[in-house]
């Protein structure tokens, strides 16, 4: 078979045609950080998502984003490996957000409970599941990953890079306990100044 001259100027341009298709519908780049599994870093978790949901404009509300990765932050500090870490993410587009959590996994998959009137704890998920439009749990690799998606479901090529990019982070990222962060060529975390919580940008 002779090989097409032109195949990778057209592969150039169709590649292209999906940025400008992404851009059209308000897709943005995932956005990811990696914090201690400690109760100290709900606040700071809650704030970068409102931050980052907020000035987007769409349907999705950054208080509703705000409590799901709340809810879902706090389950991974309780059912996760103590003294372990939890990675945090986003995903915006025009439509709607993802959320999605992950920590290096417990002994049980995430579902819903039906807690006892007098019981405390054990509502988070229920929480999710009346705010989002979707929500999902699956083991990649080592980690346990719980996502929700606020307002309408993203496109099937936006769902994919979304899950793609995660895979790739978790790929450099240690989330067990006392583990020393593992960094891959190209992806250095930057640290940050208030805390010693790592955001990780894809490239």
């Amino acid at each position: 078979m002779t090989a097409d001259p032109g195949g990778s100027s057209i592969a150039q341009r169709w590649l292209g045609t999906v940025d400008e298709l992404r851009r059209a519908a308000g897709w943005r780049e995932p956005g990811w950080r990696v914090f201690d599994a400690r109760p100290g870093y709900g606040k700071e978790v809650r704030d970068w998502i409102t931050q980052a949901v907020g000035p987007h404009r769409g349907p999705a509300d950054p208080g509703d984003a705000a409590l799901a990765v709340s809810e879902l932050f706090a389950n991974a500090l309780l059912h996760g490996p103590a003294g372990g870490r939890v990675l945090v993410g986003y995903c915006l587009w025009r439509g709607g957000a993802r959320i999605v959590v992950c920590d290096a996994g417990g002994v049980s998959a995430p579902h819903l409970r039906n807690p006892g009137d007098f019981e405390e704890g054990g509502r988070g998920l229920q929480v999710v599941d009346v705010i989002a439009v979707a929500w999902g749990s699956f083991r990649a690799g080592h980690a346990q990953v719980v996502w929700c998606d606020l307002g309408e479901p993203p496109d099937s090529a936006a769902a994919n890079d979304t899950w793609a990019r995660l895979r790739a982070v978790i790929a450099t990222v240690a989330l067990g306990p006392a583990a020393a962060p593992a960094i891959a060529a190209g992806h250095a975390p930057a640290r940050n100044s208030a805390s010693d919580a790592e955001r990780l940008a894809p490239a």
